[in-house]
């Protein structure tokens, strides 16, 4: 199993559209892809352009398949970087932390 955890600070003037798109990828993903086990954006409420992805897959290849329909639903990406650029401009800041179940 694999846990991922995104720290993420939205750009204030792309915070709407980031609300929109968390929206749109959470309906996409949560109870429907395959390998799944959870998937949430949290914001933060004292700092609300804040927000914590939560995301738990089976495997690294239900995660892949799953960047994959998020680029069929935005878009591709900038040479070199792995989520759609759609995405990619609402965030000021973002860190991915990787885990792996013990």
């Amino acid at each position: 199993m694999l846990t991922v955890m995104i720290h993420a600070k939205i750009k204030p003037q792309l915070l709407d559209e980031f609300i929109e798109l968390a929206s749109l990828l959470t309906k996409e993903t949560r109870g429907v892809r395959e390998g799944c086990l959870a998937y949430a954006f949290n914001q933060r409420s004292d700092e609300p352009c804040e927000f914590v992805v939560y995301e738990q897959w089976e495997s690294q290849q239900a995660l892949d398949a799953h960047i994959e329909q998020i680029i069929l639903l935005l878009g591709p990406p900038k040479e070199g970087e792995l989520l759609p650029e759609k995405l990619m401009n609402c965030f000021e800041s973002v860190t991915p932390v990787f885990y792996n179940q013990i």
